[in-house]
């Protein structure tokens, strides 16, 4: 695993065994990877297919190919997947569908000093919405009483599911007063590498900023839209956001993969995404948590400020 931890992602191409989920596994299996349950498994977002191999279908609706999957990282407030395996059993059969990773290393080293420096110090916090506009209609005296009981329900419900430290607002857009929003607690948009050390962008920012969502293909209801605000929940400067998104796409690779391509990443290290598509697509995924013996990885935590000014001076390479 040497080169993975060097480069933060392989490409396997021309296998003829990996072109189904039986030889897949046995793809993984070859190289003692240990697979374990996607990060938000238990929302049912994502079906295992099939289950014995431990295959995850990806982001290959149809109602889906005309949204541009932004970088991201799999993971949620207390679990992260150590690698991931994506395959491709189908490439888009008209075309488009390319999965596109990034270095978060790179990125790091990439963004103006000024800019990290208040992301940083500000932190991010990511929230989607759900509208609850039939609660305008109720009577005013029960109105109240039945957001409020909704609130606590979805809480106890959603949070759970995704593993996430979530808090229940209403009235953060004010475009919508009856709009519920799940608000994850803030978090450093940078990490250290568990194992390397290594300053990384751990930040979903390109995948779920709303700024961006409204510029690019998009086809998430607005019952499901995202956005990421400071910790404090205030809106992050756009010119912020402009500058975190070009960099991120200056370092984005786009691999056209054919039927048994395999791309294997440090999900640690390296973010991932998929570019619209038409036609049909089938592409899976496999998580796992360590290579052979379970990995002797320290805490994550957000990074030290005494780190954090390494970076800001510029004197890591």
């Amino acid at each position: 695993m040497a080169q993975l931890q060097e480069h933060g992602a392989i490409w396997f191409r021309n296998f003829e065994s990996t072109k189904d989920a039986e030889g897949f596994r046995g793809f993984y299996e070859a190289l003692q990877l240990n697979p374990c349950l996607d990060p938000i498994h238990t929302s049912g977002l994502r079906a295992m297919e099939p289950r014995k191999h431990a295959v995850y279908e990806a982001v290959n609706k149809p109602s889906l190919a005309g949204h541009f999957v932004g970088l991201h990282n799999e993971s949620t407030f207390v679990k992260t997947a150590t690698y991931g395996a994506f395959v491709c059993f189908e490439p888009a059969s008209e075309g488009g569908g390319e999965f596109l990773v990034a270095d978060g290393a790179k990125i790091v080293n990439d963004l103006d000093k000024d800019v990290l420096e208040r992301i940083y110090n500000n932190k991010a916090s990511g929230q989607s919405n759900l509208d609850l506009n039939f609660l305008g209609a109720l009577p005013e005296g029960f109105r109240e009483s039945t957001a409020d009981f909704l609130q606590d329900l979805i809480l106890k419900v959603v949070a759970p599911k995704f593993d996430m430290d979530l808090e229940m607002i209403y009235g953060a857009d004010q475009s919508n007063p009856y709009r519920l929003q799940a608000i994850e607690h803030a978090q450093s948009p940078i990490n250290k590498h568990p194992v390397t050390g290594q300053p990384v962008w751990f930040c979903n920012l390109h995948n779920h900023s709303r700024y961006l969502r409204d510029r690019r293909p998009c086809t998430v209801p607005e019952v499901g839209m995202t956005d990421v605000y400071s910790g404090d929940l205030s809106t992050i400067p756009y010119d912020d956001v402009r500058h975190i998104n070009e960099v991120c796409e200056r370092n984005i690779v786009s691999m056209s993969m054919k039927q048994g391509d395999v791309v294997l990443l440090d999900n640690y290290r390296v973010l991932h995404g998929r570019n619209t598509f038409k036609g049909d697509r089938k592409h899976a995924v496999t998580w796992f948590e360590s290579c052979g013996e379970p990995l002797a990885r320290g805490e994550v935590k957000d990074t030290p400020d005494d780190f954090m000014n390494t970076l800001i001076n510029k004197t890591l390479v």
